[in-house]
């Protein structure tokens, strides 16, 4: 565990992040393993990349956007639902899938999401 600790702690000095050694060092023996698993296993030069993308001008097509549509799951039969699990897999794995984010509740009013 010392070798993965050490090694943890240097990407994270890397990456400046050291605020989460003081963290992991305050865990218990298990929180404190698993912090150090997840920090070997992500890869900082990926999140560095993607967080500078997130600064380039993005160009979209206002032709594209459409108004989303909701769907009440609690008024499909077990058909329908699975119906529209299908098409959500069959949208990802085509990589044909754009985010909304809603403020303000309007995910919960729209009954997009349940807790």
């Amino acid at each position: 565990m010392r070798n993965n600790y050490e090694e943890a702690k240097e990407i994270l000095k890397k990456y400046k992040q050291e605020h989460i050694i003081e963290f992991i060092d305050k865990s218990s023996s298990n929180i404190k393993n698993k912090l150090i698993n997840q920090v070997l296993n992500i890869d900082f030069d990926e999140l560095n990349e993607l967080y500078e993308k997130t600064f380039e001008d993005a160009y979209v097509d206002l032709e594209e956007l459409h108004p989303i549509t909701g769907i009440n799951p609690d008024r499909l039969n077990n058909e329908e639902l699975e119906n529209y699990k299908k098409i959500g897999t069959d949208i990802i794995r085509n990589n044909k899938y754009a985010i909304a984010t809603m403020a303000g509740g309007q995910g919960t009013r729209l009954r997009m999401f349940r807790g």
